[in-house]
C-alpha cells in the first residue's frame, strides 16, 4: 500500500514534463562528455603523437588489462616516444578542465588495473617507447619508465656487471614498479628500488617537467617513492646499482605436512626472519595447492648472495628448527643473470622474445610487523583454513610470505619518514593471490570470498588492537577508502594529501586509489 501512495503523489500531467527533463540532462551529459572528447582528440592528433581510439583496428588489444577481471575502455590510449611527448599530452588532458582522467601505463601489471584508470574514460598514457638505459661512470644508471624489469636486469649487467634490486617477474614495468616500492629478494640488502633512486624527471598535472630529488622539489620526489601514479607521470628514474654478485644461491626446501607442522614451520620462520637472517638473505615461505585434503604442500625459497658454504651455515638453523625432513631439497649455485632467469620461472629475462601473458585473479596483501608477528592461534587458522578450503576452491592459488624485515635489513634501517613508503618496520609480507583455473575470464564467483576468509582466518584470531598493513604494489580495490589509506601510507597520508594539493591540485591523475586532497 506504501507503494501504491508513493506513485499516485506525482500528478499525471507532470510526468511527461519530468521525462522530457530527464532526457534533456541526459542529452546534455552526453554532448559534453561528446564535445570533451573531441576536444581531447583534436589536441592529441595536432600533436603528432600516436593515438589509438575506439575506432582504431589495435583498441581491444591495447586496452587489455593484464588482470583480465576488470574490462575498462579508455577515452584513449597515447604511445608518447619522449618526455616532452608524455609533457604534450597532459596539456591536452588538462585543456579540457581535467574532466578526463589521466593514468600513466608502464608495464600494466596493475593488480586493480590502474595503469588503466581503473575506471572507464581514462586517458591512458603508455610508456612503451620510452626504453632508454644509460650507465654512468659514477655507476649510476639513468633509467626510462617504458622498459620492464628483465630487459633492465640485462641492460645493466651487460654495461659493467651492475645490479639493481627489483622484483622476479621479468615483465613487471620499472615505472609502476619503482612509485609503489619495487621489493625483490636483493632488497634486504640494497633496498627496494624506490631506496634505489636518487632522482626522478616527472611530468606533473599541468604538463611542466620537473626533475625531484632530494635537494630540488625534494617534497614531490618524497611523494614519489611510495606513492608516485597520484603525482605526476615519472619518465625517468636515475638510480643507484650495485656489482652484480658472482655467486648466487637459490634455494628450495618443500614440505608436505599436516596443518599442525605448517604452523611450527611458519613460526620458525617468523623467529629467524627477527633474529637470525642476514640482509644478503632474501627468504619466502610458499603454499600452494595440496591434491590431498588435510595436507598443506608448503616451501622455504628465496636467494642468498655470497658462497653455498656460508650459506649452508646460515640455512642450518631454519631447517633444523622444522621437526620434519624437507620432501624434496635443491640446492643451486648460479651467476647473477641466471639466478634471476631461475626465479623469473618463464626461462629468459629478454621480453622481446614472447608476448606478456595476462591472468584473471584476486589479491590481497597483509603486512605483518616486526614487533607483532602472528600468534600461534591465528598461524593454526591460517593452514586449517587451507587444509579444509585450498583442495575444494574452484581457483588456481598461492600464498607467499615475503621476508622485507628483520636485523640488518636496510629496508628497516630506512627511517620511517624518509620516503612515502610506510612500511619500513615490516618483518613479511602475505601475498593472497587466487586466479582462475585457466587464467582467463571469468573469474569464479566464490574466489573473492575464499581469499577474503583466507585473510579474515588471521586478522580475526589476532589482538583487536592489531596494526598491521598492506604492500600497494598488491593493489585490492575491495579494500574501503578508509582501509586503503590506512593499510597503504598510515600516518605518511595526510603529508601526501598536502604535497598533492601542489602538484595535481585538480586530480588529473586519478584512479579509484589516488591520493587526494
Amino acid at each position: 500500500m506504501v507503494v501504491l501512495s508513493r506513485t499516485l503523489i506525482t500528478p499525471p500531467a507532470l510526468r511527461p514534463l519530468s521525462l522530457i527533463f530527464l532526457l534533456v540532462v541526459i542529452w546534455a551529459r552526453l554532448a559534453t562528455a561528446a564535445l570533451i572528447s573531441d576536444a581531447l582528440l583534436s589536441c592529441l592528433q595536432s600533436s603528432g603523437i600516436s593515438t589509438v581510439t575506439s575506432n582504431s583496428s589495435t583498441f581491444a588489444q591495447d586496452s587489455l588489462a593484464f588482470n583480465r577481471r576488470f574490462e575498462y575502455t579508455p577515452a584513449a590510449i597515447v604511445f608518447p616516444r619522449s618526455t616532452q611527448d608524455v609533457a604534450i599530452a597532459v596539456k591536452c588532458a588538462s585543456s579540457v578542465n581535467g574532466t578526463i582522467p589521466v593514468s600513466a601505463r608502464s608495464g600494466g601489471h596493475s593488480y586493480g588495473a590502474f595503469s588503466l584508470g581503473g575506471q572507464d574514460g581514462t586517458l591512458v598514457i603508455d610508456l612503451s617507447n620510452l626504453k632508454n638505459i644509460t650507465v654512468n661512470q659514477d655507476y649510476t644508471a639513468n633509467i626510462q619508465t617504458g622498459n620492464r624489469l628483465g630487459d633492465v636486469a640485462l641492460a645493466l649487467f651487460a654495461n659493467g656487471e651492475r645490479a639493481l634490486a627489483h622484483g622476479t617477474c621479468p615483465y613487471v614495468g620499472i615505472g609502476g614498479h619503482a612509485g609503489c616500492g619495487g621489493f625483490g629478494l636483493a632488497s634486504r640488502a640494497w633496498g627496494l628500488v624506490l631506496d634505489q633512486i636518487e632522482s626522478a624527471e616527472v611530468v606533473i598535472a599541468n604538463g611542466t617537467v620537473l626533475r625531484a630529488s632530494e635537494s630540488i622539489n625534494s617534497d614531490l620526489f618524497w611523494a614519489l617513492r611510495g606513492a608516485s601514479p597520484s603525482f605526476g607521470i615519472v619518465t625517468e628514474y636515475k638510480v643507484r646499482t650495485q656489482s652484480a654478485p658472482p655467486s648466487n644461491i637459490v634455494f628450495s626446501y618443500a614440505y608436505s605436512v599436516d596443518p599442525s607442522v605448517a604452523s611450527e614451520i611458519l613460526a620458525s620462520f617468523q623467529f629467524f626472519s627477527q633474529y637470525s637472517a642476514p640482509p644478503e638473505l632474501g627468504l619466502q615461505l610458499s603454499v600452494i595447492p595440496s591434491r590431498q585434503p588435510g595436507i598443506i604442500t608448503l616451501s622455504l625459497i628465496g636467494i642468498y648472495m655470497g658462497s653455498l658454504t656460508t650459506f649452508n651455515t646460515i640455512i642450518a638453523p631454519l631447517i633444523s628448527s622444522v621437526p620434519v625432513s624437507p620432501r624434496t631439497t635443491n640446492v643451486t649455485q648460479f651467476e647473477w643473470i641466471p639466478s634471476l632467469v631461475r626465479k623469473g620461472g618463464i626461462g629468459t629475462l629478454d621480453t622481446s622474445l614472447r608476448l606478456d601473458a595476462s591472468d584473471t585473479f584476486f589479491a590481497k596483501s597483509l603486512m605483518v610487523p616486526h614487533d607483532a608477528v602472528l600468534t600461534p592461534s591465528a598461524i593454526r587458522a591460517l593452514f586449517d583454513y587451507l587444509a579444509a578450503e585450498g583442495v575444494s576452491t574452484d581457483t588456481k592459488w598461492f600464498v607467499l610470505a615475503d621476508l622485507f624485515g628483520g636485523e640488518g635489513s636496510i629496508i628497516s634501517d630506512i627511517p620511517h619518514n624518509s620516503t612515502a613508503y610506510a612500511h619500513r618496520k615490516g618483518l613479511y609480507n602475505f601475498q593472497m593471490y587466487a586466479s582462475s583455473l585457466d587464467l582467463q575470464p571469468p573469474f569464479p564467483i566464490d574466489g573473492i570470498d575464499f581469499l577474503n576468509n583466507l585473510y579474515n582466518s588471521i586478522t580475526s584470531n589476532m589482538p583487536s588492537n592489531w596494526s598491521f598493513g598492506a604492500y600497494p604494489c598488491y593493489a585490492d580495490p575491495t579494500l574501503s577508502d578508509i582501509q586503503w589509506q590506512t593499510q597503504y601510507y598510515g600516518d605518511h597520508y595526510p603529508i601526501l594529501q598536502s604535497i598533492h594539493s601542489k602538484y595535481n591540485p585538480s586530480s588529473l591523475f586519478r584512479y579509484p586509489q589516488a591520493v587526494a586532497a
